[in-house]
């Protein structure tokens, strides 16, 4: 009972881990970003 006293906190932030990589906040970060809708081109008009 004492080692599993001593090894559940282990456990408790492996189980937070797994939780954390599942998340969908995560996923969105580490989603490659496309060139394309990082770089939006801007109109500009000629003056005259």
């Amino acid at each position: 009972m004492n080692q599993l006293k001593a090894v559940s906190p282990f456990i408790a932030s492996l189980c937070i881990y797994f939780l954390a990589l599942n998340s969908p906040m995560f996923k969105q970060m580490n989603q490659p970003q496309s060139v394309e809708s990082a770089i939006k081109s801007i109109p500009v008009e000629e003056f005259k």
